[in-house]
């Protein structure tokens, strides 16, 4: 016979036993179980339905009569039986909620039994330090009563404050303000909350936008890169405007903004910058004025447009031909690249990559409406409804 059927016979048993109310015959049954006799072989969960069982004939007796003398001592050492043999059998501390349910339901069947002190340090193996205060106290002993009490109070008091982090955390995340909702929710600690908390923090932190760039994209549109100054060109993936070609350095270029516009800098590439057919002197930055094309080594070829503030590229030639790119001083404008984006810009805090808006504009992203600046995540949506603008985040 399995252990399954084994359990399961037993439980049947135990229900026929109260309803018999063989109460001597029970309290000896859980003493053979809470010893490891070999007779029984019930899981946790079949006691904990068995103690509930008993729990619940026991109270209708006492409400209809409360039993005395002999019958009274026979229920008390039932009850300890019970309260025994389900500790037994759970894990110290209570880690399922099946072990938390029975060692509840043991300290009930001890407080009841008259033994107060197991009752009382069982409660507060879960954390339920009132009803250890209440245990503690009927036992006379007043100094654990009041620790009790002093515990539960400063319990009070964290989730009190928790709730507070909590909403803070929430209202952060809607306004968009992610790293602002990460550091609310890093000092939250001791309560239930915290750890269900930080698991969307670690979900929300991997997602976060960071460097001096991000690309972007129309739906169903070619992603563009938009670098905030300075910021380099080049095969290294973490390069603000990176290339596939092999001919192309990691390092190949450095732009930063200068006076009166944006100026290139060869970082001391294999291949070389040339301008208008001009190779550019290494480590010599050179202004970017008006339109043109830049040679980076013998394949890539990038058509440029420059402002004072900022610069775009197309490459026209190469392994990356189509891609287009902007690179200007933060805040960066999206209008350059998406025309309806016109009061939306990329800016840069602490290499987090943040959406800024204008303060008339109503803007959405990831389904809320946002405050002023939200920190970008890979896989936003940004939305601006009133100018039919819809924007994804890579």
């Amino acid at each position: 016979m399995s252990a399954t059927s084994d359990s399961r016979d037993l439980v049947a048993l135990i229900e026929r036993l109260v309803r018999e109310r063989s109460w001597n015959t029970l309290t000896a049954l859980f003493v053979s179980i809470g010893g490891g006799d070999e007779i029984a072989h019930a899981a946790l969960p079949d006691l904990d339905s068995a103690a509930r069982l008993i729990g619940d004939a026991l109270a209708a007796l006492a409400g209809a009569k409360p039993p005395r003398g002999s019958q009274a001592d026979e229920l008390r050492a039932l009850r300890l039986a019970v309260a025994e043999t389900l500790v037994a059998g759970t894990a110290h501390p209570p880690l399922t909620a099946v072990e938390r349910r029975a060692l509840e339901r043991a300290a009930d069947f001890f407080d009841l039994g008259g033994d107060h002190r197991r009752a009382a340090l069982a409660y507060e193996e879960l954390g339920a330090d009132i009803r250890a205060a209440d245990a503690w106290g009927a036992l006379g002993d007043l100094d654990r009563m009041e620790a009790a009490h002093a515990r539960e109070e400063r319990q009070a008091t964290a989730r009190r404050g928790a709730g507070d982090l909590v909403r803070r955390f929430e209202e952060l995340l809607a306004a968009g303000e992610r790293v602002h909702a990460l550091a609310a929710v890093a000092v939250l600690t001791g309560v239930e909350e915290a750890a269900t908390l930080r698991q969307r923090a670690a979900a929300i932190e991997s997602r976060l936008c960071r460097g001096r760039a991000v690309s972007l994209r129309a739906p169903g549109g070619p992603w563009l890169r938009l670098a905030v100054l300075p910021s380099e060109i080049g095969r290294d993936p973490a390069a603000g405007i990176p290339l596939r070609d092999p001919s192309v350095s990691r390092r190949h270029a450095l732009l930063a903004a200068g006076d009166g516009g944006v100026r290139i800098e060869d970082a001391g590439s294999r291949g070389g910058i040339a301008l208008g057919g001009a190779r550019l002197e290494t480590g010599v930055p050179f202004p970017l004025r008006g339109g043109g094309e830049l040679a980076l080594g013998p394949t890539t070829v990038l058509r440029f447009q420059a402002t004072p503030l900022a610069v775009s590229f197309e490459a026209s030639s190469g392994l990356d031909r189509g891609l287009r790119a902007l690179a200007g001083a933060a805040p960066l404008s999206l209008v350059g690249l998406f025309p309806p984006g016109d009061g939306l810009a990329i800016e840069i805090a602490n290499q987090n990559v943040r959406l800024q808006r204008r303060p008339d504009l109503a803007v959405r992203v990831d389904g809320h409406f946002i405050g002023p600046i939200c920190d970008l995540l890979h896989g936003d949506v940004i939305e601006v409804p009133s100018a039919g603008l819809r924007v994804e985040v890579q």
